[in-house]
């Protein structure tokens, strides 16, 4: 009975797994795919519908819509979108032999076109596919990130979305944000921002290069990273160009609106430390009562140094545009604002290094001088504000206005409870200093661009554009305060005794601002004549800029009037007065050059053609010539060798662009350029500027850079927002200006200074993907680079039978900033049915150099840094929804290094003393941040 009985078991589930094979090869589906008519987008979120039945479903990222089971007959159905014209498709038949499959449907636009006013719908102008389309169609190699990317992105400003772009990495300040960009291994000053293809200036103190924190990403339509030049563009960016697209005036009424709150969970483990800043004057002493006035004690009030908590502050975000069009679609406007109040906490890490190394146990040893357990409490606010209005007299005349102001503040304290180390240090004794440090920064950049398009016959187009922009960087009353006194430690390393008196004790006060102001003018006129059968463009025009900076520069420094007994004290504890008492009257004549005012003339003229060698093959080549004239002059007298300076230089910049269309799907393009990167102003003027860890000082004698490009690509665009891009580049530059750790004066005073090496190659390769499948979607990028460049090295070492001696030794590394290995993946999920749209987003960037020192194999390096984070959104009803945002989930530490063993380092220490925070035996650690998880939630509407 018993084998009889599991017989008939055995057939039963042979019978139920037939059925199922059976309904899975033979179940009746109905499916298809639904695009826009006039653009080819596929129309994700489209509503199809089964009529007479309850069958619905939505349209998916790819365009594909799918039901499945659906009973043999004929059905009808219908295609709805709003702001389209519904359509249907009648007598659909489902057989029972399987899956029915409906043609490709297509959607018109529900407004009709106008005769003379041409206004791209808002799905053309703002979807992953016309991001794609530019891309392809475009004559340039470029990248692009979308609104609608930017708007799911886990990112709020641009700084942070760049780093979503291939090739492209980030330069984090102290707050663990994103501020500079790097592409394709190229330091920050190797490229440059635009604002709708035009240049602004930086409000920097001391560099030319854009901080791109500052700018909150909601307030583009689309982000660009132009990777190659063509004789039109300026040619000062050897890395790359990021263009922001702001947003324009829609062809329809459209209000948005978004508010959200968030956190940050470092907060949850310690206080904000906060300031009083209300009552910081930001004028100094000698702005306001002239260079000769002797100040006090009295023209410094303390407030600004007395610390308070804030238990859990909230970050906040709010954003609005409303646009429209009038006057029979003629005029359009639009206007934007966007505000951000972020609180950020930064634990920090870090050994200073002494300006010398040591030669025991070997040579080049490196030595230190501090040890920093540093906490920064980071508040800041950033308002964004534009407005475009455009009007369209006809279809061959327009004219527009933008204007553009973003505006960040910045307040930060940094607590450091210092201890000395190094030579005298001891496992027993140890000289431990304690600085509080307030800091409020103010950055500004207006832009406003008037621009025409003219077409003046068939053949002949014209278009110009005048351009004034501001910007201005203000550090008002930056106030230092610190006091040290000799600690005793047991053997568990626990405090034993301080000493009773203090020593040291000070106090500085620095007042900075700059500005930078330029006039503009371009012009460009095209003419399109018809040659030998073939439709030919011949381009020439050129710019003019002005450009004015100004920098002021002030400092005050008091000392302690008398002491008191308390080892550890506030700085209401002690008299502080100036000694000696002339160094109140804050002459900045007696200063270093960092007060001072500089011109820069930008004169640029090109000529430029394209045209269809084959069917398929195009040509774009021309030449661009650009004259540089600078002029600085501080305030130092006649007798400082470099008080002034006049610089001028021409450039010509040869380029030509090679684009082969293989299909209507797949490109293959080739590009050469020349192109040059200018010193900043801090680069360049004498100046002396305190920095996080050492002085930055410019060298007057630095010479710009120029370099050749190579760029090969191949492009394949299958629809949608897939893609598929592969890349090579090569760049030689002439004359790389690097930053290096200099030494000027004793064992610890170290500087940061630029100057040129010889020569240097930077080549590497780059891979783009992305592909939907249905409600799924990946995105990843990776960009392979190496760069290689020799310069001279110092090694401080003994020989024997001779001594301790310094010799100069060349080495071979990577440019500063460059990552062999960059990468990043997005796993997306959108469900129309649902209305939710998901991204987890994860970014890697390799090892790469932070900082070249001059000494031999003593650079600091950046430890692989990754971040994981996640957003999404979800529709709550019409026109309502939910997002969120959450930064860092994995908590990534920031880490910098040496490639030097503890155990060698602690070597050249007596009494059983060694460096802290070391892990490992392998390198050294310097600096190791910490800025844990963050959260941001929110509401966003659309009409």
């Amino acid at each position: 009975m018993q084998p009889m009985r599991i017989n008939a078991i055995r057939a039963i589930l042979l019978s139920f797994l037939f059925t199922g094979f059976a309904a899975i090869s033979f179940s009746q589906n109905i499916r298809g795919k639904v695009f826009d008519a006039k653009t080819g987008e596929p129309l994700a979120g489209a509503s199809v519908v089964i009529k007479n039945t309850k069958l619905a479903t939505y349209v998916n990222l790819d365009g594909s819509y799918l039901f499945k089971n659906v009973k043999p007959g004929k059905y009808n159905l219908e295609i709805k979108l709003v702001g389209y014209k519904s359509v249907k498709a009648d007598d659909i038949k489902v057989s029972e032999s399987g899956i029915t499959t409906v043609a490709d449907l297509q959607l018109a636009p529900a407004t009709n076109d106008l005769k003379e006013v041409i206004v791209s719908g808002y799905t053309d102008k703002h979807s992953d596919f016309a991001a794609r389309n530019i891309e392809k169609n475009a004559d340039i190699v470029q990248n692009i990130l979308s609104e609608k990317t930017i708007q799911l992105l886990p990112d709020v400003t641009v700084a942070n979305a760049l780093q979503r772009v291939s090739g492209v990495t980030i330069q984090r300040d102290n707050s663990g944000e994103g501020r500079y960009a790097i592409i394709r291994g190229m330091d920050q000053r190797y490229n440059n921002t635009l604002v709708n293809g035009i240049k602004i200036p930086s409000p920097d103190d001391k560099y030319r290069f854009v901080p791109m924190d500052v700018f909150p990403s909601e307030m583009l339509e689309r982000l660009e990273v132009i990777k190659a030049l063509t004789p039109n563009m300026e040619g000062d960016a050897i890395g790359g160009s990021m263009n922001l697209v702001m947003k324009s005036a829609p062809d329809k009424f459209l209000f948005t609106g978004n508010v959200a709150a968030g956190y940050s969970a470092i907060f949850s483990e310690r206080p904000f430390n906060a300031f009083y800043h209300g009552s910081i004057n930001k004028q100094s002493p000698a702005e306001i009562n002239g260079n000769s006035y002797a100040a006090t004690a009295a023209d410094f009030p303390l407030n600004n140094l007395h610390f308070y908590n804030k238990t859990s502050p909230v970050n906040g975000t709010f954003g609005l545009t409303v646009g429209d069009r009038f006057l029979n679609k003629k005029l359009g406007i639009i206007v934007s604002v966007s505000y951000q109040d972020f609180y950020k906490g930064t634990n920090s890490q870090s050994l200073i290094q002494s300006a010398q190394p040591v030669y025991i146990p070997a040579g080049n040893t490196p030595s230190f001088t501090d040890a920093y357990d540093r906490q920064y409490s980071t508040q800041t606010n950033r308002v964004g504000l534009q407005n475009k209005i455009d009007y369209v007299f006809n279809s061959r005349n327009k004219i527009s206005l933008f204007n553009m102001y973003v505006h960040q503040n910045e307040y930060q304290t940094r607590f450091t409870p210092d201890t000395t180390v190094g030579t005298n240090s001891s496992a027993a004794s140890r000289s431990v200093d304690v600085e509080y440090r307030t800091r409020w920064q103010i950055q500004d950049i207006y832009n406003a661009t008037l621009q025409g398009d003219h077409q003046i016959n068939n053949q002949v187009k014209l278009n110009w554009s005048g351009v004034y922009s501001f910007a201005k960087n203000q550090v008002p009353d930056m106030a230092t305060y610190d006091f040290n006194a000799n600690v005793l430690f047991n053997a568990n390393g626990a405090v034993t005794a301080v000493d009773s008196s203090t020593y040291g004790t000070n106090m500085t006060r620095i007042w900075q601002h700059n500005t930078d102001q330029d006039w503009a003018g371009y012009l460009n006129l095209t003419y399109s004549p018809t040659l030998f059968k073939q439709a030919v463009e011949f381009k020439t025009g050129g710019l003019y800029r002005a450009k004015t900076r100004t920098n002021y520069y002030n400092n005050y420094n008091l000392v302690a009037y008398n002491n008191t007994v308390q080892p550890f004290h506030t700085i209401d504890q002690v008299t502080l007065a100036f000694n000696p008492s002339q160094d109140g009257t804050g002459n900045i004549t007696a200063q270093t050059a960092n007060h001072y005012t500089a011109t820069e003339d930008i004169a640029a003229a090109y000529i430029e053609t394209k045209f269809m060698l084959t069917k398929a093959l195009q040509v774009l080549g021309g030449v661009r010539a650009e004259n540089t004239q600078q002029e600085y002059n501080t305030v130092m007298p006649e007798t400082f060798n470099t008080k002034s300076g006049t610089i001028n230089y021409v450039d010509v910049l040869p380029s030509v662009h090679f684009k082969y269309a293989l299909n209507t799907q797949q490109n293959l393009r080739l590009s050469y350029f020349k192109s040059i990167s200018r010193p900043g102003f801090g680069d360049i003027v004498p100046t002396n500027n305190p920095g996080e860890q050492f002085n930055e000082i410019g060298n007057p004698y630095l010479k710009h850079v120029r370099a050749d490009n190579l760029d090969l690509r191949y492009e394949y665009f299958p629809g949608h927002a897939d893609q598929l891009l592969l890349g090579t580049f090569y760049k030689q530059l002439q004359n790389p200006i690097e930053y290096f750790i200099t030494r000027n004066g004793g064992p610890s005073a170290l500087f940061i200074q630029a100057d040129n090496v010889n020569q240097a190659t930077n080549y590497g390769f780059e891979a783009v993907y992305t592909k939907y499948f249905g409600m799924f979607g990946i995105s990843a990028n990776y960009t392979y680079t190496h760069s290689q460049v020799t310069t001279k090295k110092l090694l401080y070492h003994y020989v024997t039978g001779i001594g301790v001696r310094t010799d100069s030794v060349t080495q071979t590394r990577p440019l500063q900033g460059q990552a062999n290995n960059v990468g990043n993946i997005s796993f997306l999920y959108k469900n129309p049915k649902i209305g939710l749209e998901v991204q987890l987003a994860f970014s890697y960037t390799g090892d790469r150099i932070a900082q070249v020192s001059q000494w031999y194999n003593l650079d600091t390096w950046q430890k692989p840094y990754s971040q994981l984070d996640l957003s999404f959104e979800k529709k709550l009803a019409n026109h309502f929804s939910f997002y969120a945002k959450v930064n860092n989930i994995t908590n990534s530490p920031n880490k910098l290094y040496i490639k030097a063993s503890p155990s060698v380092i602690n070597q050249q220490f007596a009494g059983g003393y060694s460096i802290p925070y070391q892990t490992t035996n392998a390198y050294t650690t310097v600096q190791k941040d910490l800025y844990k998880i963050n959260f941001l939630g929110g509401f966003r509407y659309k009409f």
